[in-house]
Formats: C-alpha cells, structure tokens, sequence
C-alpha cells in the first residue's frame, strides 16, 4: 500500500507542476470542480485541490482500499499525460 501512495503523492505533484507550467503559458483549466477551487486564486485553489485529493487518497488506504488507489493512479497517470500534450502544443 505503502509504494501506491507513493505513486499516488508523486503523480500529484506531476498533475500540479505540469498544471501550473500549462496555465502560465496560456492553457486554461477544464475541470469546473478545479475551476471553482482557482477561485480563490490558480495556486492557491490548485493546492487546497491537491490538500483535498491527498486526504481522499490517505483515507482509501486506511481503509485497504488499494484498488481504488490504483484505479486513480491510472487515471492520473493520464491527466499528467495529457497536460504534456497540452504544453507541447502550446509551445509549437
């Protein structure tokens, strides 16, 4: 459980930097739940998301719910993807 966390931390980390690069070079947010959290300001809503997502995670694992852990590593996985998809094209 220990080593999907840690997947789980560092794709956080991932999914924020690469947000942040993608948002100071002109690209835009589309998730409305993290939109209305950038309300308070970009970073500030971005880490209160993250601090949000990490509690989740913190809780799936207290209660031996690994798979669920995996599946949102997956998924994550894929939005960091596609956030350097989204920084490439905006740098061409």
């Amino acid at each position: 459980m220990v080593n999907i966390l840690i997947v789980f931390f560092a794709l956080q980390v991932a999914d924020a930097a690469t947000t942040v690069v993608a948002l100071r070079l002109g690209g835009a947010e589309d998730n409305p739940l993290i939109q209305m959290f950038m309300s308070i300001g970009p970073l500030a809503g971005l880490i209160l998301a993250k601090v949000l997502v990490l509690l989740i995670a913190f809780g799936c694992a207290l209660s031996s719910r690994a798979r669920v852990l995996r599946g949102a590593n997956v998924v994550f996985t894929g939005i960091v993807a596609w956030n350097l998809i989204v920084i490439a094209r905006l740098l061409a």
